[in-house]
């Protein structure tokens, strides 16, 4: 292979791994067959119909996806191997505790989105869980080490980015009982409290 497409590849390796991703959002939900218009999800995400196509084109060369015409409306469908990378990719990468000491702030999200985005609602539920965050109300996760990046990226890619909230904050009422479960879980330390 060429150095040059060997550049182009490198390039354009996370854009397809994101593409997989918001091809997969609609797919979490409980329905039997795991498929979206092309069109509109096209539309949603703004992409233009080219780059679209070469997407597409390279997620069905890899076996991840499978193109279906149904009533004059093209449909994008996961394959089983397509599932299989999109659970591996975007729930199984826990924020690491690589940054030194804690700085005693909270990273807190926030999130209310509407029940037409239950889906992304659900898909970050189980992402922030994934990630190591505790759970302090209904819509309300707590971390404390820095991950904004993260979380906004994520959003982003689940297209709700104006109904997610990031705050950092000194202080939360009961927070004796956070810290020990993130002492508990390996998350904080003694140290980090001193």
């Amino acid at each position: 292979m060429r150095k040059y497409q060997k550049a182009i590849i490198k390039a354009t390796a996370k854009e397809v791994l994101l593409s997989i991703f918001d091809l997969a959002t609609p797919f979490f939900e409980a329905s039997s067959v795991y498929r979206v218009s092309a069109k509109k999800y096209r539309e949603e995400r703004g992409i233009e119909q080219s780059n679209f196509k070469e997407k597409i084109s390279y997620l069905k060369r890899h076996g991840l996806i499978e193109e279906l015409v149904e009533s004059k409306e093209k449909y994008l469908e996961l394959t089983t191997k397509g599932i299989d990378r999109i659970r591996a990719d975007t729930f199984n990468n826990p924020i690491r505790n690589n940054l030194g000491k804690w700085d005693k702030k909270w990273r807190v999200v926030i999130f209310d989105i509407p029940e037409k985005r239950k889906t992304s609602r659900d898909i970050l539920r189980h992402k922030l869980v994934r990630m190591g965050f505790e759970k302090i109300q209904e819509s309300v996760y707590v971390f404390p080490f820095e991950c904004t990046n993260q979380i906004s990226t994520l959003a982003e890619q689940l297209l709700i980015t104006k109904n997610v909230l990031i705050m950092i904050s000194d202080i939360i009422q009961g927070e004796e009982e956070i810290i020990d479960h993130f002492i508990n879980k390996g998350v904080l330390s003694e140290d980090d409290l001193r």
